[in-house]
């Protein structure tokens, strides 16, 4: 019988997880057992530069990680191997990195790209659009974080309420940003109130328990100048002709 392993290793962390039942352990390192969905591979010689999209649960810590690094910007390289019940690793079936996860009802979806796909790609991998493409905070972005401190006064379900409401130094500026609580774990801010902020998925959180609130960002040249005095760094390219010639008739 074969068992998959995934493992997803960034800067800051790794996770080895498989859906095999119960906890697998191999070569001394020890894979957690998760419910773990997957897009079927190619066969033959282009399995290695497939897409590859997984399911996993909204609340496991993986999808938290991958949140998190989703606004610092760090990369998380993705392995999936392939062992047997009584033997070891037989072999590593994919290589990629995560592009991005996207967490809806009862379900996140994690995408995933080839490593092959990635070391091929021709030119530069800038985006090229009037919005800023830097992730905000990240060293590229170079903006001075803008935060505050709070504490809860209640939870239910993404809305989180705040003692005090929002505090004045952040107001109005959360969408974007995140809620970092005292463990370091950081969670998308959706939109805020007067009361408080809606997160991007449910968290846990305690009454009385603190919180740092970081401003966001909407990636357009007036934020970037009046919140952060940052224009020297923005990523985008606002001037783009909005007439395309060919369309309008100039040639």
């Amino acid at each position: 019988m074969e068992i998959e392993l995934y493992t997803f290793a960034g800067s800051s962390a790794t996770f080895r997880l498989t859906p095999h039942e119960p906890e697998v352990v191999l070569d001394g390192d020890r894979y957690a057992s998760l419910p773990i969905g997957r897009t079927e591979l190619a066969l033959g010689a282009e399995a290695a530069k497939s897409a590859l999209d997984l399911t996993v649960p909204p609340e496991c810590a993986l999808v938290r990680h991958l949140l998190a690094s989703a606004i610092t910007g760090e990369s998380t390289a993705v392995t999936l191997r392939v062992a047997t019940v009584d033997g070891g690793i037989t072999g590593t079936r994919w290589m990629g990195r995560v592009l991005g996860v996207e967490v809806a009802g009862d379900a996140a979806r994690i995408r995933c790209e080839s490593a092959q796909v990635s070391l091929k790609r021709i030119g530069l991998r800038r985006l090229y659009s009037r919005a800023c493409s830097h992730v905000l905070y990240s060293a590229a972005c170079g903006a001075t974080p803008i935060t505050a401190s709070a504490s809860v006064s209640s939870s239910t379900g993404r809305n989180v309420d705040l003692a005090g409401g929002v505090p004045a130094a952040v107001a109005g500026t959360l969408a974007g940003g995140w809620l970092e609580t005292a463990a370091g774990a950081r969670h998308m801010i959706v939109r805020e109130s007067a009361a408080g902020v809606e997160l991007l998925y449910p968290v846990p959180l305690a009454p009385g328990e603190g919180v740092t609130l970081a401003a966001g960002c909407d990636h357009t040249t007036a934020t970037c100048a009046a919140r952060f005095s940052n224009l020297d760094n923005f990523g985008g390219f606002p001037f783009i002709p909005s007439k395309n010639p060919f369309a309008t008739g100039v040639f």
